[in-house]
């Protein structure tokens, strides 16, 4: 990991942990393991990679939460902060999509990646899926844009479990 991606990165996770511990009256925490699959995009060093991603995050609202992520995969490591905007949260969609348990959102934040070096801004959509009160199945699809390497855009798609407490 180059000096660069390791200080953005840090700082990254950073500031999201000190949002949500400056956060008058935070909402339920949540963590999370999930199985990935990352596709790299224009030519640049890295390879298809399967490997896991391990979250942790706070809701901030009913509709906004911050998280941060980290990733093991089959040649290399991932970190990564991010906002996540619930659209269930919002009374006026209220049951838009026919069901309750069902929650899409959309995620902005950054990701840095190991020992490449390539760091950028993340961009995402996903949904849960509540199976109760405390368990979620979770799915995401993410684009990192590289601009910190030759590698234009990096892909992932993750699916997981998320317990809230």
């Amino acid at each position: 990991m180059t000096k660069k991606t390791f200080l953005m990165c840090a700082a990254a996770v950073s500031l999201a942990a000190a949002a949500i511990a400056q956060e008058a009256s935070p909402g339920p925490a949540y963590a999370g393991a999930a199985g990935a699959m990352v596709i790299p995009q224009g030519g640049g060093r890295m390879r298809r990679l399967g490997g896991g991603v391990a979250r942790g995050g706070r809701y901030l609202s009913d509709a906004l939460a911050l998280e941060c992520e980290a990733g093991a995969f089959e040649n290399g490591a991932a970190m990564a902060a991010r906002g996540l905007w619930h659209a269930q949260g919002w009374d006026w969609f209220g049951m838009l999509f026919g069901y309750e348990r069902f929650d899409p959102f959309l995620s902005a934040g950054v990701r840095g990646w190991a020992p490449r070096g390539q760091v950028g801004p993340c961009f995402g959509v996903g949904m849960f899926y509540y199976i109760d009160n405390s368990w979620a199945l979770r799915a995401d699809f993410e684009a990192t844009l590289g601009l910190d390497s030759s590698a234009e855009a990096d892909f992932s798609i993750s699916v997981g479990l998320q317990y809230s407490f």
